[in-house]
């Protein structure tokens, strides 16, 4: 059972085990980062690699194992600096690891060879090659990997048995066909051999601990996660459930109020039931903003609605509190059409217009600018000269609960956005040149109007 467990969570394996949302995100992130540090690792190490390969051609009298060492060594130089100038250019590459690897084995194994076989100094780089290739690569390949180096120490043990090279050694080292007798090389390569398998195995070991690592991790979080989610779910109903209820008894708070009106002489009394009245006024506007932001958005109505109508109607309806405040709301419209809801986007208006007004002085103006952007979306700019937003938290402002206004709920751009979104558009804030905000909402073109510009 555990050998299963084990296969499911190797990469490589037939049957993968599911993974958790971001985990090959998170794995091949590392991946790359690990990857870069070795492509620069490997070029820090070049130096004394070179001098020893250089001072060994130097100082070999045989010159086929020269040329080697040359070619060797000017062919490594070329792969590293060509593989380091690849990773900075594209990045990382799934590919570019087995590449590294299988071109590093073949590699270390010929200059192993050319270098004195099983007495070269280069032999013990082969083990952190077959871990490494344990760590990065699927457990077939890995292996096989350890096959080839395997075979390849086991073939310099037969040759330096045999003889057949008569100086496979190096002149510095001694020189000859060998280091010792048959039974020495073969001892000698099934050691090597054993090492070669554990090194390969730990490399797997250590991939498989950091797999399962990331898999608990990212598994007790999206636990969390959904246990937050549906526990947030189960409040926002309730808390829904609760200001429905609320409504009802606020109505009749405010219809007593009423009543009790006429019958109020001038005066305190008379101030008071119209600050308790205002203030169930504020309270019904609060609750009908969370409803309506608690409540999953409903399907759209749509249609082609002309958004200059819109905006005459909505800055009619905000008359009377414009001449309050001294306020002046024009609309500048270019008969543009928009694909959307007008119920929905009359609602998106009324919020931008009432926040517009808030935010005025006197003998100020809000404008309504609609027209059409270059990319053929449908724009509709609500302009204000107040104390405008400032750009490092304008994008917060959308988050539920967040507000500038003393008075304010924090719910109505978050439902305004939600619903620009819900066609297809957006909603925007930005400062106004010479002060002031433009709330921007962008819509759908309506059909046949020539669509988003190519």
């Amino acid at each position: 059972m555990r050998r299963r467990t084990g296969e499911r969570i190797l990469p490589g394996r037939n049957e993968p085990m599911p993974t958790p949302p971001g985990h090959r995100e998170i794995q091949h992130e590392e991946v790359s980062r690990l990857f870069g540090k070795m492509a620069g690792g490997r070029l820090a190490a070049l130096p004394p690699i070179v001098v020893l390969a250089l001072w060994l051609a130097w100082v070999e009298p045989a010159a086929w194992r020269r040329v080697a060492l040359l070619v060797a060594v000017v062919g490594m130089c070329v792969f590293f600096v060509a593989e380091w100038v690849r990773f900075r250019r594209v990045g990382f590459r799934p590919g570019a690891i087995p590449r590294n690897l299988v071109v590093a084995t073949f590699w270390q194994m010929a200059i192993t060879a050319v270098t004195g076989g099983l007495a070269s100094p280069f032999l013990y780089i082969a083990v952190p090659l077959g871990m490494i290739a344990g760590v990065f690569l699927p457990w077939r390949m890995s292996f096989l990997l350890s096959g080839v180096q395997i075979a390849a120490v086991f073939t310099l043990a037969a040759l330096g048995a045999t003889g057949a090279p008569a100086e496979l050694n190096l002149h510095v080292f001694g020189g000859g066909a060998r280091v010792g007798p048959p039974a020495y090389l073969y001892t000698h390569a099934a050691m090597l051999s054993l090492v070669f398998l554990f090194s390969s195995g730990a490399g797997r070991a250590l991939r498989w601990s950091f797999d399962r690592m990331i898999l608990r991790a990212l598994s007790a979080q999206q636990a969390s996660l959904e246990a937050h989610a549906q526990r947030a779910e189960e409040l926002t109903a309730l808390s829904a459930e609760i200001a429905h209820e609320l409504k009802n008894p606020l109505a009749s708070v405010k219809g007593l109020a009423g009543l009790l009106a006429p019958g109020v002489h001038e005066g305190k009394a008379s101030e008071r039931l119209q600050v308790l009245r205002r203030e169930v006024d504020r309270m019904q506007a609060i609750l009908d903003e969370f409803l309506n932001f608690s409540r999953p958005l409903v399907p759209l109505a749509l249609g082609d609605a002309d958004l200059g109508a819109l905006c005459r109607e909505v800055a009619a309806l905000h008359e009377g509190m414009a001449r309050e405040r001294d306020v002046a709301v024009t609309v500048r419209a270019e008969g543009v059409s928009a694909r959307c809801d007008p119920r929905k986007v009359k609602q998106i208006l009324m919020n931008l217009v009432q926040n517009a007004l808030d935010a005025s002085p006197a003998r100020a103006a809000v404008e309504l600018d609609v027209a059409r952007g270059a990319d053929g979306a449908a724009r509709v700019r609500v302009l204000d000269r107040g104390r405008g937003v400032d750009p490092a938290v304008q994008d917060s402002l959308f988050s539920p609960g967040a507000t500038t206004k003393p008075r304010g709920s924090g719910l109505g751009l978050t439902i305004a956005r939600a619903l620009a979104r819900q066609h297809g558009g957006d909603l925007v804030l930005a400062p106004r040149p010479g002060g002031g905000t433009i709330a921007e909402l962008v819509l759908p073109p309506a059909a046949g109007s020539g669509g988003y510009a190519a």
